[in-house]
């Protein structure tokens, strides 16, 4: 059906009650991440919103094989093969907890040339947009422009490169990028989505638990998730009370789609430009008082 880059990139349905294709038409809903985990960590709104309506199906997308992953304890001295092989296998079983429709393994080397420092991007491009137009999805979901983590911008700009490839006709009507290796606190509000994900914490929390690799490994990445989401609804506004217990921060992408002229580094200066002079007002003004 598809004819990916890698030789071992993989598709499969995740939920057991259909075929391939029939898990990637009824696709609502697309996620697409760096590694294995990045999909739980930064996308608890949308796994939810699938959950709840019973018309929406998420499928998930990971683009590198994650054998770059830092590993300690019980995994210490696994090979960089092992990982990969266990990395999707705790994939896979995240998809089963959440209900996914399907789940596409790309599986390029994260030390190669396209994840690399000097990224090639065409070869995830193209493979992304095979994907798009089996799924045609509404919702799409990505790493946001200024995370921190070099694999997660690679995928962000290859995502964007691939709906833009493809046409409008392609254009989902949201498309954002979550928190991960940055959070999205400075965000002007006008620019940043804000999603009530309070519910079901015990499946959220389900979701993360399955990457022991990366938790035991040395990171409790599951904590820090939560604990961010947390923050976010008690910081979120200063002059009221809270309304959500967790919520979800996201870059709004679709700015990206709709001016065909922007470029990714345009459109993050232009953010980043709105937060300093929302912070140089305030503090001008309070100077001269």
């Amino acid at each position: 059906m598809f004819r990916f880059h890698q030789p071992s990139a993989t598709a499969e349905a995740t939920d057991g009650t259909t075929t391939l294709e029939a898990a990637l038409a009824r696709t609502t809903h697309l996620g697409v991440g760096a590694h294995p985990d990045d999909i739980e960590f930064m996308g608890w709104h949308p796994i939810l919103e699938c959950l709840e309506d019973r018309a929406s199906w998420l499928t998930g997308v990971i683009v590198s094989d994650g054998r770059s992953s830092p590993r300690s304890g019980l995994y210490a001295d696994l090979a960089d093969d092992d990982m990969v092989g266990l990395r999707v296998k705790e994939q896979h079983h995240a998809a089963v907890i959440g209900r996914y429709s399907a789940m596409v393994h790309l599986l390029y080397p994260e030390t190669g040339e396209v994840m690399g420092a000097k990224a090639s991007l065409q070869p995830v491009v193209d493979d992304l947009k095979q994907v798009i137009q089996a799924t045609r999805p509404r919702v799409i979901f990505t790493h946001n422009l200024t995370d921190k983590h070099p694999h997660h911008t690679v995928v962000a700009v290859s995502l964007i490169r691939a709906l833009r490839e493809l046409g409008a006709e392609f254009f989902p009507e949201q498309f954002y990028g979550g928190e991960v290796w940055r959070g999205l606190d400075w965000l002007p509000l006008q620019h940043k989505l804000t999603f009530d994900v309070s519910q079901h914490q015990n499946l959220t929390a389900s979701l993360m638990g399955v990457y022991d690799s990366q938790i035991t490994g040395g990171k409790r990445y599951d904590l820090a998730t939560a604990g961010r989401k947390r923050a976010n609804a008690t910081y979120h506004d200063p002059l009221s009370t809270d309304t959500a217990s967790v919520l979800e921060y996201a870059m709004d992408l679709l700015p990206m789609l709709k001016e065909p002229e922007l470029d990714p580094a345009g459109y993050a200066a232009r953010l980043i430009e709105t937060f300093r002079a929302e912070v140089d007002e305030r503090l001008k003004l309070l100077w001269s008082c």
